[in-house]
């Protein structure tokens, strides 16, 4: 069976047919976004990181 693994510095998430389900988001993705992209852009990314934190939590 294929699995697919997804790490970070202190998670891994294992992704196939055999593993629980995990939704994956797509909160950090700036398109439609103006205030994201915009501190993005200008190298503040406190947002994209909570976002992150949040999304990640499976």
């Amino acid at each position: 069976m294929t699995r697919t693994i997804v790490a970070s510095a202190t998670r891994e998430i294992i992704i196939g047919f055999d593993q629980p389900f995990c939704v994956i988001g797509e909160r950090i993705n700036p398109t439609g976004r103006k205030k994201l992209a915009a501190e993005m852009i200008a190298g503040n990314f406190e947002t994209v990181i909570r976002d992150a934190l949040e999304q990640a939590a499976c």
